[in-house]
């Protein structure tokens, strides 16, 4: 029987613990949500990055 838990019933934590969630960092995971995009400028790019690595560290601290 499938068991249905609300997200604010349960941390990130629980789920890595639980159900071996793991974060993924390769590209090419969902290559529907790659495909047909206007490009970015380089500038965008670099924000995008830097929001990346900020939630990254935050959610793996050193």
């Amino acid at each position: 029987m499938v068991q249905i838990i609300a997200a604010r019933e349960i941390s990130l934590y629980e789920l890595e613990e639980k159900f071996g969630l793991q974060v993924a960092t390769d590209n090419n995971l969902f290559p529907e949500w790659t495909e047909n995009l206007l490009t970015l400028t380089d500038e965008e790019k670099q924000g995008l990055e830097r929001v990346k690595s900020n939630y990254l560290n935050f959610i793996f601290p050193d």
